[in-house]
């Protein structure tokens, strides 16, 4: 019988994948086991789906995202997506030199922080597990961190495992990491306040899970976009489903907070103002279950100028008397490629952008954000050392 070569799709860039490639392309398998071919396909499908999802950060760009109607069609919107960052630190698959490498950055990152009351961390990998999060978190010396409950690129995933959940409460122990600087991002699929019924269903129910998910974690707040209106209804009747979106999430839960984040006010999305962010809490039932998370890059560009003490002070105020401090769960920290009210949100490594070295160092002696979760969302790459740089400049 003639044999048959396995082939392999180009497309395929993950190091552990290529390791297998290598392996597996110079076998010669019978046409009889046609069986063996499809099966190793499908596992390097699985290995580079699964590496793509945990790897994800904030901002990633993903080919369902752009597909799905929680994103408006702007061409501002879209350009928004395909300019993100593509993946948070990697740590999965390294050599024992580099993670000792790794560790010992984050116990410097540790000493710089001491007598700062501030919690920086950024948005880690759960690759190989959702306790990886964790122990990947306290080897970079964060103080508080962000990360996906489940992969957010599908509607649909199986139960949370008694293992996995057990395998969390381990790492908990061990490490001894505050559950409440953990700050989960919600999938970008959903659309909180979407005018479709069908897409909106979707949309609550991920998000029930999701917030599921995270209290089985022990954690205390749950982070995502607001939504948007996609061009079919107006922004009043789309917070105004925004807000029984959470009602809904809320009355099935026991405590968690689910947090509004400012967004940069870019296209039909919702959340680019103090004001609408107000109109969404006053409709929420239980005001103690609903927060904000305020994005530096995203109210930047949105037109809250914060580059000198005077236009910070005028912000913060404006936040206080509009939104109301207590309402205040969590920060992320980034710099912006585009000017103050330029409403394109894309992030720049800390002082290297728009917004300027001068307006972080206003956050870091601000003491109304002393014990809250200040997460970077810059540019992979360098969030130990941004982290060091931000502690620094606490002069307090």
């Amino acid at each position: 019988m003639a044999n048959k070569k396995v082939t392999f799709r180009e497309d395929v860039k993950s190091p552990a994948i290529r390791k297998l490639k290598q392996k597996l392309t110079p076998l010669k398998i019978k046409k009889g086991r046609g069986k063996i071919q499809k099966h190793i396909q499908k596992t390097l499908q699985k290995m580079k789906e699964e590496e793509e999802s945990e790897n994800q950060s904030p901002g990633t760009t993903v080919e369902e995202t752009l597909t799905e109607e929680n994103i408006s069609t702007d061409k501002e919107e879209t350009s928004k997506l395909e300019n993100k960052p593509k993946k948070t630190r990697k740590t999965s698959g390294e050599t024992i030199a580099q993670k000792k490498s790794r560790e010992t950055v984050g116990v410097e990152v540790l000493k710089t922080s001491e007598g700062s009351s501030k919690m920086l961390g950024f948005h880690v990998s759960a690759a190989g597990g959702l306790e990886q999060a964790i122990y990947n978190a306290r080897a970079e010396g964060c103080r508080s961190f962000a990360m996906f409950v489940r992969n957010q690129r599908t509607w649909n995933h199986k139960p949370m495992s008694e293992e996995v959940v057990e395998n969390w409460w381990k790492a908990v122990r061990e490490t001894n990491f505050p559950l409440d600087q953990i700050v989960p991002h919600g999938s970008y699929l959903m659309n909180a306040g979407s005018p479709e019924a069908e897409k909106l269903e979707k949309s609550r129910l991920a998000m029930l899970d999701e917030c599921q998910r995270a209290e089985k974690l022990g954690i205390t707040m749950y982070n995502f976009h607001p939504g948007s209106t996609v061009g079919k209804c107006e922004k009043e009747e789309c917070m105004t489903t925004i807000a029984e979106t959470i009602d809904f999430v809320v009355e099935k839960t026991e405590n968690i907070i689910l947090v509004l984040e400012t967004m940069a006010g870019q296209g039909n999305s919702i959340g680019g103002t103090f004001e609408e962010l107000k109109f969404i809490i006053d409709k929420v039932k239980v005001k103690s279950r609903v927060g904000v998370c305020i994005d530096t890059c995203h109210i930047f560009a949105g037109g809250y100028d914060i580059r000198t003490q005077k236009a910070y002070e005028e912000v913060m105020k404006n936040f206080g008397e509009v939104v109301g401090w207590n309402y205040l769960k969590a920060i992320h920290i980034n710099d912006s490629k585009g000017d103050v009210g330029s409403k394109l949100d894309r992030h720049e490594h800390i002082g290297q952008g728009k917004i300027g070295k001068a307006a972080f160092e206003l956050l870091m002696n601000d003491n109304r954000l002393d014990g809250i979760p200040m997460i970077l969302e810059t540019p992979e790459g360098k969030y130990p050392e941004e982290m060091m740089i931000m502690y620094n400049m606490d002069k307090r």
